[in-house]
Parts: C-alpha cells; structure tokens; sequence
C-alpha cells in the first residue's frame, strides 16, 4: 500500500491530506465541492469509508465525521480511511434537510442509493458517493453518520441491514453491536423507515459491503454529548477492524428488528411523557395534548411493549402528525 488518491488529493502513506472532489455543476458554472479526509496508514489494512453530512441540517453527524479524523494517527492506523464530513455540501450550505436548488427536484439524498449518473441532482451526488468515493476507493467497510431530522430527537441509535450476502450483513450486525449506541435497529424488512432499499447502508450490504449507519440527537444544534458518542463509536468500529489500538468493550445495545408508528388523532401542543430510548408498555399513555382553549384532548397511548426510537419534538402537533415510533425485539 503507497499512495492514496481520491480524484485530485493524495495521501502518502503514514500521512493525512485534506481535499475536495467535484460533484455536481451549479447554475453559475461552478462545481460543488465534497470535502475529503484522506488518513493512508503506516500499515496495511482495509479501506473505510465516513460519511456525514447526507442531509444539510444533521451537524452531530458532521462534527462526528472531524473529531473521529482528528482522532486517527496515521502513524498507527493499519488501513486507510476515506472520510467526508458533508457528503451533500448544498444542503449543508443552507442548513436544510433537502436539496432546495431546484423545486421540481427536492429528493431526500438518503434515500436516492445507488444514485444514477444521468438522473437528477440528488441521484447524481449519491452516484458519485458510491461509485466514485466508495466504490473507486475499494471500501471494505461504510459508516454514514445521521442525527434525527428538523424536529425529531432520537437517542443514540445504528441501524443496519440483515438483507444481503451473509458474511456483509454479519460484519455490519457485529460492527452495530460495539458502536456504544444506546439502540441498535436491524433493518430486515419491518424496520419501517431504515428498510428502504433505496438507503446506503441497504443498498451497500446487498452488494457485500458491510455498512452501518448512526442517528445522533436531533438536527441543527452542534451537540457535543451526541457526537462525542458517534465518535467514540467509529472509533470502537475500527477497533474491532484491527485498524487501531483495542478500545474498552462498551454496554450491549437494545436490539430492535420492528418499528410502530405511533400518530394523533387529535391535534394540540404536546406535553410529552416519554424521552427518547426509555422503554414503554402497551398502554403507557405518551403525551397529553393540549387544545388552543387549554383543554387535555388526548392522550395517546403506546400500541406495543418496547423501547422509544424517536420523538417528534414540534411541540405542536397537527392531527396525523407522528408522535414517536416505538421499537420492539
């Protein structure tokens, strides 16, 4: 293993170079540039690729992305790591979930994997960071760093896909299981929202390469408690890849296969009486809503046994609105 290029930046080995890899082209005649972290270990080892950023208003997940970087001595790394803070630079720019440039095109880049090369704008970023970033870099393993969108708060959760080649979905189980997140959620299919095919972690593990990823507190503000945990929890990661020195074996997570939607039937602002990642009970009631007269309207209950993945945090809820999802083994 010598040098390690990705588009124009190179990385000699037991070193770390700083880039950009262009993407898209804008209106202007400019190009959007995705920032690289290129770590080439003083040792051989495999390639992984770091990712946040995917949506513009998820900064745990970028901060994550840096601080792990920053963590990595190359003088020590067996392997190489390909790291990008923003995946989705245009989003990021104006702090919103979605590509806004174009309002006949307002895709969720997540959810657009494998991407397309001749397809719009979202679907071509995500071609670009898999065929062109992963794919090209030959990634033996992907973590792609999330946090809850714009108005909903999650604990510190991986998920990750049972779906695909045996030996891929094992690695990525395996890796979920030492991250140090509060919940791990295998998606296999009644997982709800991570089983998207169209997601990385899914569309990777179904080619063979093992992928996790990680939802990290709540979207816009910088977080320090959720990103310390995304990077501890890389860190762990590439531990148990043999990339970096044994870390301390963390806590086992609560395993979730099946996620429950839970919505209002009744609109009002939300006095909540549960907290992201704390278990519940069939019946346990979730909140009381408040009409705009200040009479209790509702109180929705839980429809299963299990464990809070995420909480709508709008505070005002309009009726069909979600409240939470609730996972269960």
């Amino acid at each position: 293993m010598s040098g390690f290029r990705v588009g124009n930046t190179e990385a000699p080995r037991g070193a770390r170079v700083d880039g950009h890899y262009d993407s898209v082209e804008l209106v202007d005649g400019t190009r959007v540039q995705v920032p690289l972290i290129l770590i080439n270990g003083q040792h051989d080892g495999p390639t992984v690729f770091i990712g946040g950023g995917i949506h513009g208003d998820e900064v745990n997940g970028v901060r994550t992305v840096i601080d792990a970087a920053q963590a990595i001595d190359p003088a020590t790394l067996h392997g190489r790591i390909l790291a990008v803070p923003v995946q989705n630079p245009i989003a990021y720019r104006a702090r919103y979930r979605l590509i806004t440039l174009n309002q006949l095109d307002q895709q969720n880049t997540h959810r657009c994997f494998p991407g397309n090369p001749d397809g719009d704008m979202s679907d071509r970023i995500c071609h670009t960071i898999l065929e062109d970033l992963i794919g090209a870099s030959g990634c033996a393993f992907a973590i792609d760093c999330h946090t809850g969108s714009t108005g909903s708060r999650y604990p510190s959760l991986v998920f990750v896909s049972t779906q695909g080649p045996e030996d891929a979905a094992r690695k990525s189980v395996d890796a979920a299981m030492v991250f140090g997140a509060d919940i791990v959620v295998k998606a296999g299919g009644t997982a709800g929202v991570y089983a998207l095919q169209s997601m990385l972690h899914m569309v990777a593990v179904q080619r063979g390469l093992p992928a996790i990823g990680c939802e990290l507190g709540t979207a816009l503000p910088a977080e320090e408690r959720y990103s310390t945990i995304g990077t501890n929890g890389v860190l762990n990661v590439l531990a148990q890849l043999d990339m970096i020195p044994a870390r301390p074996v963390p806590p086992k997570p609560v395993v979730i296969e099946k996620i429950f939607e839970v919505r209002v039937d009744r609109a009002g602002i939300a006095d909540y009486l549960i907290k992201p990642g704390q278990p519940v009970t069939q019946g346990q009631p979730l909140a009381r809503l408040i009409d705009i007269f200040g009479k209790v309207v509702a109180e929705p209950v839980s429809p299963v046994t299990g464990h809070v993945v995420t909480r709508t945090d709008w505070g005002s809820l309009n009726e069909g609105d979600r409240i939470c999802r609730i996972g269960t083994a």
